[in-house]
């Protein structure tokens, strides 16, 4: 492990082997810190908070400090980092408000620079968030998720896998896997057809999602009608085994959502093949 003389390590955290800890590195609390990462200079990791293997954090990132929570009151609470993440510059990382509860962040990651993940947010893996992207309290967001620059997340949001939200886009509700976003007020743009052509959906897979979208979005249903719709894809197999995996998880999405699915449309023709 490479450790620079000025960097603080309090004497309870645990770190494991093959670290490299910068210049003016601080350290300090029940930190639990896996092999492998790499932490630069000025960066500060405190609170309960624990860290994979192989993660870079660049300088002067913040990961662990008290929520922005005015209901916050001292209680000790949890950031939770897999591995292969990377934090870039002035990103920050909040820890939880109510006892024991966690921020948590899965795998593979990048946060670019001044990205803000609030308190007990629920990050999964392969998810981008670009310069200055904003995720309020106890948002979620699920895997291979794209937020671009200057998004700002309202709290309690859920950002389904394999969306891509346009920079500067303000999100209030909730918002299905697949699509793409735009605009504030957000407005649905279309699907995300370039993220899923690269995360590897097949033409059958992509259009049974196309299906699906023109069902929400397209055919003035509303969304119980549209839903009705794409569970009769499934059952009366007019879609393969796997594009009713995808659409499945279109399903479960919409009908656990409590915020309200984002259903407000841009009124031209995008997301096609």
């Amino acid at each position: 492990m490479s450790v620079h003389p000025t960097a603080l390590i309090d004497k309870t955290a645990d770190i494991g082997k093959g670290n490299e800890i910068g210049p003016y590195v601080v350290i300090e609390g029940k930190v639990r810190i896996g092999n492998n990462n790499r932490i630069g200079p000025g960066t500060i990791v405190t609170g309960n908070t624990a860290i994979g293997n192989g993660n870079i954090i660049h300088g002067h990132v913040y990961i662990g400090n008290e929520p922005q929570d005015l209901s916050y009151n001292g209680d000790e609470t949890n950031v939770v980092i897999g591995d292969r993440n990377t934090f870039r510059e002035y990103s920050n990382v909040h820890r939880g408000t109510k006892k024991d509860s966690a921020t948590v962040i899965g795998d593979d990651n990048y946060f670019m620079v001044s990205a803000h993940i609030a308190h007990n947010c629920r990050v999964g893996s392969h998810v981008i968030m670009v310069n200055n992207a904003t995720l309020g309290g106890y948002c979620e967001v699920q895997d291979f998720a794209f937020i671009s620059g200057y998004v700002l997340v309202h709290q309690f949001v859920r950002i389904g896998g394999y969306c891509i939200i346009s920079i500067g886009t303000v999100v209030t509700q909730d918002i299905p896997p697949y699509m793409m976003i735009s605009g504030s007020p957000a407005s649905v743009s279309g699907l995300n057809v370039i993220g899923l052509r690269r995360n590897g959906f097949n033409t059958e897979r992509r259009a049974a999602i196309k299906r699906a979208f023109k069902l929400m979005y397209r055919s003035g249903y509303n969304l119980t009608h549209s839903v009705a719709e794409i569970k009769r894809l499934i059952t009366e197999n007019e879609v393969s085994v796997e594009a009713a995996v995808d659409l499945n998880r279109l399903i479960g999405f919409i009908e656990s959502s409590t915020r309200g699915i984002l259903l407000r449309p841009i009124q031209t023709k995008h997301g096609g093949e």
